[in-house]
């Protein structure tokens, strides 16, 4: 009888450690896509932001640029054009120290340049915590599904080894049934 129980017990354990199995891959499927998912959304939020980042420094130096024109600083075209937009605080201060700018003329520029930086400042701030509270929001999502996948992931592995330890059993189980059958020899 042992023998028919544990060629019956190996056959159920084998199909019940391929059935794990199989939910094991298509867990660990799921789980390298939405990882992958994940990696990709932070690559797209971190490009937005480093975007985000220069059109702001552009639009402070054009603010800067366009506060000293109005202002009545002497801004050349060879001034804006050899140095260009991110060098025009530098080309200023050069320009100032050859005597270009009177002392009203530089306060005011200078004035115009902290407030610039000030708001540039407070903006950036601004627009880091709400692509942070964005990025948390979107990806928080992925981020359980993909927790969640891990767990289930782990319960799997620890599944497949308690199914072959049990189809091991079950194969010790036959092999010694199987040998109850067998006729002694020696003793004829």
């Amino acid at each position: 009888m042992g023998f028919l129980t544990g060629a019956y017990g190996k056959l159920m354990a084998a199909r019940h450690l391929r059935e794990i199995q199989y939910q094991q891959a298509d867990v660990q499927r799921r789980l390298r896509h939405v990882t992958r998912e994940v990696a990709n959304k932070e690559k797209m939020y971190q490009a937005q932001e480093r975007n985000m980042r220069q059109g702001m420094q552009l639009q402070m130096q054009q603010c800067i640029m366009g506060a000293a024109y109005q202002a009545g600083l002497p801004i050349g075209n060879a001034m804006m054009g050899m140095g260009g937009m991110g060098a025009f605080g530098q080309d200023c201060s050069m320009y100032a120290a050859m005597g270009g700018f009177n002392q009203q003329q530089m306060q005011l520029y200078s004035a115009v340049q902290q407030q610039a930086q000030m708001q540039f400042m407070q903006a950036q701030t601004l627009w880091q915590n709400m692509f942070e509270m964005q990025r948390d929001a979107d990806l928080q999502a992925l981020k359980d599904l993909e927790a969640d996948l891990q767990t289930e992931k782990e319960s799997l592995d620890s599944q497949v080894k308690i199914a072959q330890n049990e189809y091991e059993m079950y194969k010790e189980q036959e092999k010694s049934g199987a040998k109850a059958f067998m006729p002694e020899s020696g003793q004829g």
